[in-house]
């Protein structure tokens, strides 16, 4: 009975230091939540790919990233220098300024940390990922799983989590929407070092068509402070101050397009479409370009509207800025009985549209009708009705 007692006793000992040695998700997490946030400075370089299947949109980019570390400031951010090919992005703590490497100006701005989350390098960033882990331990009802991972025959924790109508994002931590959507995040981290290697995202409306994946390499936990004149843009000879662009207003209902004339999208010829071909027709003017959600979650509602009102109304898709060629998949996909023009971004900014999508009615005069910053197909088909 005695060494039965012992031999119980030890074998209680052994599985609960077997359990307290088990690598669960939430370990992996929690000690790299705290490698990360004991940091006061990191450099690296990140690599990221957009593939984006499903709307034939594919982007690659890279840049070298420092930043520094304060936990009063929002964002727990107190300054950065974000470096590419093209560009380098500062900010000292006050003032931001862009410096574009190919026409050679800088760009001064007053920026909060929430304007910040749109610079590209700060998608899905290491600074990113170090406000996002702790949140992550906090809320249990985040699924969170983990595995191990192959990766040239080296082996990584492979963290998986689901966020569901949120997302990743610079300074909160996590970003709301409305739609129904989850979306879904593949975090590869280095079994030694604890620190990111990789991050994947996807979501549950475009699975498998839809993913972007960012590399970190050559980090370093405890770089050179840049030289304290790189902080400042004035130290940056040769660069001129970038000129503002004032964007006009969209034009308004009531008005009369000046005359016109854009390429039209045809495989076997070369063809222009001007606006005095359009005299006595209806025409519902659609700008768009690839790089928008939106604007393809509109090329369906288009093709109902042709379906339904047919030769009523002269319906025009008006590409900004993408080259033909990229044009081309749209075209194949779509098999528009409606008109595909392209090189329209001079004509769209002429009508005070800087983002899209944006839509436009004429009436049989040429007059504007109708207006919107969007796509609303039943707006339109409102006053396509009235029109008719």
């Amino acid at each position: 009975m005695k060494y039965s007692l012992t031999f119980l006793i030890l074998l209680c000992t052994a599985l609960l230091a077997s359990a307290e040695n088990v690598t669960t998700a939430e370990n992996v997490i929690s000690k790299t939540s705290e490698t990360l946030n004991n940091l006061k400075s990191i450099s690296y370089s990140s690599y990221r790919e957009i593939n984006n299947f499903k709307d034939n949109y594919f982007s690659k980019n890279s840049g070298n990233s420092y930043y520094e570390y304060n936990a009063t400031t929002e964002g727990k951010m107190s300054r950065f220098q974000l470096e590419t090919d093209d560009s380098k992005q500062i900010y000292n703590g006050t003032e931001y300024f862009f410096l574009d490497n190919t026409d050679k100006t800088v760009e001064l701005e007053k920026r909060t940390a929430k304007q910040m989350g749109s610079i590209s390098l700060l998608y899905n960033s290491i600074t990113t990922i170090r406000i996002v882990l702790p949140l992550l331990l906090k809320d249990q009802s985040i699924p969170k799983s983990l595995k191990d991972t192959l990766i040239e025959g080296k082996s990584y924790h492979l963290v998986q989590f689901a966020l569901h109508k949120k997302s990743m994002e610079f300074p909160s931590g996590f970003t709301s929407f409305d739609s129904e959507v989850t979306k879904y995040y593949k975090l590869i981290i280095d079994k030694t070092t604890a620190l990111p290697y990789m991050v994947f995202d996807g979501n549950s409306i475009s699975k498998d068509q839809y993913y972007t994946k960012t590399i970190f390499t050559n980090i370093n936990t405890n770089p050179t402070t840049p030289a304290e004149n790189t902080w400042y843009y004035s130290s940056y000879a040769g660069y001129e101050p970038k000129k503002k662009v004032t964007q006009k207003p969209m034009i308004t209902v009531g008005s009369f397009l000046q005359n016109w004339s854009l390429p039209k999208y045809d495989q076997k010829k070369s063809d222009t479409l001007k606006s005095a071909d359009l005299n006595g027709k209806i025409v519902l003017m659609e700008f768009w370009i690839k790089n928008c959600g939106y604007c393809m979650l509109a090329f369906p509602e288009i093709k109902e509207l042709q379906e339904k009102y047919g030769k009523k109304i002269e319906i025009i898709s008006i590409n900004a800025y993408e080259k033909k060629a990229e044009i081309d998949f749209f075209y194949n996909r779509e098999k528009p009985k409606y008109q595909m023009l392209y090189n329209g971004e001079k004509f769209a900014n002429s009508l005070g549209i800087y983002a899209y999508p944006a839509s436009i009615i004429l009436d049989k005069s040429g007059k504007v009708i109708y207006t919107s910053r969007g796509f609303d197909k039943e707006g339109l088909e409102q006053f396509l009705k009235g029109a008719l």
